[in-house]
């Protein structure tokens, strides 16, 4: 199958550059270019192409704006391409929550060879977005009922394409005062990871900063991954970084977080697998099982892409399947003791 693209962008270099990129791919099609969002909007309607890709800082109509639209009016898959600034990535994170399934963050030099660099990595998260599902129902919120005694356990996240929404979705839901530490590996670059713990701190349910040299696990605070390094456990609770090579094509990779945990909490570890293309985190969620702790996978229903958890549940690393909108009361359910494990 060939895909059709738009591709939408304020720079008719960056414009110049993808399209080209995209023809030498057999998968994809160019089927029209816009350079701002009225005039993508436009483009969506008369070529209703299967696949976009939308600058985030535009004249005319920005990129959020735009999305907005597409996704109230014609909802498509759509990449974000996104500036590696501060700015950029916060509104690449609301980008995400608005419905866009992943981003691509453009080299900061608009030398062409560092975009050509980063060729490899905008078409295999196309061919991403060409398989997630946009506008999945999240469902009802099921608010986790607080747990009200002290925990010893430690909680785990594995998160991909789609894990900005889904982990929004289960930040909105979890008990305030909730007494385990959380650990969190969301694939994603350097400097989007701090807006992304920003945003989750910013729901107010459960404290979350992005995870830094000389942290130690607290109850109560999650911690998440930065980009670019691979975060685990060491001895006394001490939080630990990788800068070896990527894992599963990723960096940071749950699977070390992971199998750190079930080291050194085991059957106290409680983990979840979250929407992702790939298969990071089956091998820790079937380590965590192994040590008499439990996993919940996020039901194929509301995930963006389901193949993390499927992965994990092919792996035998899966005790039971939760919607998005029931993680957390199954988490909670779980800290209390009042989960049963699946068979």
């Amino acid at each position: 199958m060939k895909y059709r693209v738009l591709v939408v962008d304020d720079s008719p270099f960056v414009r110049r550059l993808l399209t080209d990129w995209l023809k030498e791919d057999p998968s994809f099609e160019v089927v029209a270019t816009a350079s701002n969002g009225e005039e993508a909007l436009a483009k969506v309607k008369e070529f209703k192409p299967d696949l976009i890709t939308l600058d985030v800082e535009m004249p005319v109509m920005d990129g959020l704006s735009a999305l907005e639209r597409i996704m109230k009016e014609q909802p498509t898959p759509v990449l974000m391409v996104s500036s590696l600034t501060t700015q950029g990535a916060a509104a690449t994170m609301r980008a995400l929550e608005l419905g866009a399934v992943d981003f691509f963050a453009k080299p900061q030099s608009s030398a062409s060879i560092q975009f050509v660099s980063a060729k490899d990595d905008l078409l295999q998260k196309l061919r991403a977005c060409a398989a997630a599902k946009t506008n999945r129902p999240i469902g009802t919120a099921v608010r986790a009922a607080r747990v009200t005694t002290g925990s010893d356990r430690l909680i785990v996240i594995a998160s991909s394409t789609g894990g900005p929404r889904a982990l929004a979705g289960l930040w909105s839901t979890l008990p305030v005062g909730l007494p385990a530490p959380i650990l969190i590996t969301q694939h994603m670059p350097a400097g989007f990871t701090e807006s992304l713990a920003k945003r989750l701190d910013s729901i107010g349910t459960v404290p979350c900063r992005e995870a830094k040299p000389g942290d130690r696990i607290e109850p109560g605070q999650a911690l998440l991954a930065p980009g670019g390094r691979h975060m685990l456990i060491g001895a006394n609770n001490e939080i630990l970084f990788d800068d070896g090579p990527s894992l599963h094509g990723v960096k940071p990779a749950a699977d070390f977080l992971f199998h750190s945990a079930a080291k050194y909490f085991g059957r106290k570890v409680i983990g979840a697998v979250l929407t992702g293309m790939g298969r990071d985190g089956a091998e820790g969620a079937f380590a965590i099982r192994q040590a008499k702790g439990v996993v919940f996978g996020e039901a194929e229903s509301t995930c963006t892409i389901y193949g993390m958890p499927k992965a994990a549940k092919d792996a035998g690393g899966i005790d039971a399947e939760f919607p998005i909108n029931e993680m957390a009361a199954a988490i909670a359910g779980s800290l209390s003791e009042r989960c049963a494990r699946a068979s």
